[in-house]
């Protein structure tokens, strides 16, 4: 392994070891920092590798572990970060699973496969990889411009142009080198890219913006005694032009601007004959809404609670509701209406109107 290699490696790892123990002392018990750590501490396994001599069984499987999982970690760091209102698929554990079984089949495997078989599995392993940084980098993409935490919106673009691009840029050369020889100088353009991007996430975790990650990712809810729970924070004082704003955008929410179907928020703003980046600044830190969907979806299910808990509107179907409050299709309105009161349309219609 060249020097150049040695030294920007080296750097690269420290830099994600620093990193990674500022996400471990800030939000070790948030399960999104957990799977962050583990994709930090899986990258700096591989970095390592190539510094290693050959380690074979138990232990080669050991150091190649976090390796292995950093495409699953990725992805599942990036589902709690955006999607905090929903809980992971069932199926994404099947990729999950998979792309652990190939690769650990394709380079660690107690039972002798051959050549031919373990080339198979490594391409399967691959495959299945970059699918998963996929699945991750589209959760990224989804409702960003839904997002109302700013923070969070800078913490998706990073990781979707970076993180993501540099991870499909590493797997993709893995394929492409995998049996033929590796050029001079790659390995080392590799450490050396490594090195700037673990520069910069410690930059801006540590310096230029400390409290990012913390205000980004979700916080659990805690059932702690009315006595001992801290107080709340302060709402932010508005001044004459943000309360005039605020009055506008209640009376327009209150008059069924929230109907109209697939609202954004740059679609709200210019009704409201405002600046995008003001509003979402009004609705996330006064109103208290991560999430502009969440926002909409308060009125929204607000209305469709009344309407099936109305008997002259019994005759309705559960779909005709959906369609005038503003939803596409009914799985979406089935998901938020759940999520407010445990119970579908139908079984809160049935308890609200029985026979």
């Amino acid at each position: 392994m060249t020097s150049g290699y040695l030294f920007f490696s080296g750097g690269a790892c420290a830099l994600l070891l620093l990193a990674a123990t500022k996400v471990s002392v800030n939000h070790r018990r948030l399960a999104a920092g957990r799977w962050l750590i583990l994709v930090l501490i899986g990258v700096i396994c591989y970095l390592l590798l190539p510094t290693l001599p050959p380690l074979v069984g138990l232990m080669g499987l050991l150091i190649h572990l976090p390796v292995i999982l950093v495409p699953a970690a990725f992805w599942l760091f990036t589902h709690l970060l955006c999607r905090e209102e929903e809980p992971f698929p069932r199926w994404g554990w099947m990729p999950i699973g998979l792309s652990i079984a190939f690769s650990v089949a394709a380079s660690h495997s107690p039972i002798p496969l051959g050549n031919s078989a373990e080339e198979v599995f490594f391409n399967l392993s691959q495959f299945t990889r970059l699918g998963l940084i996929g699945l991750g980098m589209l959760t990224l993409l989804g409702q960003f411009h839904s997002d109302l935490v700013e923070e969070r919106r800078r913490l998706r673009a990073i990781l979707l142009i970076a993180v993501g691009t540099y991870m499909l840029i590493v797997i993709s050369a893995e394929s492409l080198f995998a049996y033929r020889p590796v050029p001079n100088g790659v390995p080392t353009l590799h450490a050396l890219l490594a090195s700037l991007l673990s520069l910069a996430a410690c930059l801006w975790l540590l310096a230029l913006s400390p409290s990012a990650l913390g205000d980004s990712l979700p916080q659990p809810a805690t059932d702690i005694p009315e006595e001992e729970a801290p107080p709340p924070a302060p709402v932010p004082t508005l001044d004459e032009q943000q309360q005039m704003q605020l009055a506008k955008l209640q009376k327009h929410m209150e008059s069924g601007g929230y109907r109209h179907t697939g609202l954004t928020i740059r679609e709200l703003a210019e009704q409201l004959d405002t600046r995008e980046h003001l509003l979402r600044t009004l609705i996330n830190r006064h109103l208290g809404y991560r999430n502009f969907n969440e926002y909409l979806n308060q009125f929204r299910i607000d209305e469709a609670s009344a309407r099936l808990a109305d008997p002259e509107q019994a005759h309705l179907p559960v779909l005709t509701i959906a369609l005038d409050i503003g939803y596409r299709s009914l799985s979406p309105f089935n998901a938020a209406f759940k999520r407010r009161h445990n119970q579908t349309p139908t079984e809160y219609r049935r308890d609200k109107l029985p026979a």
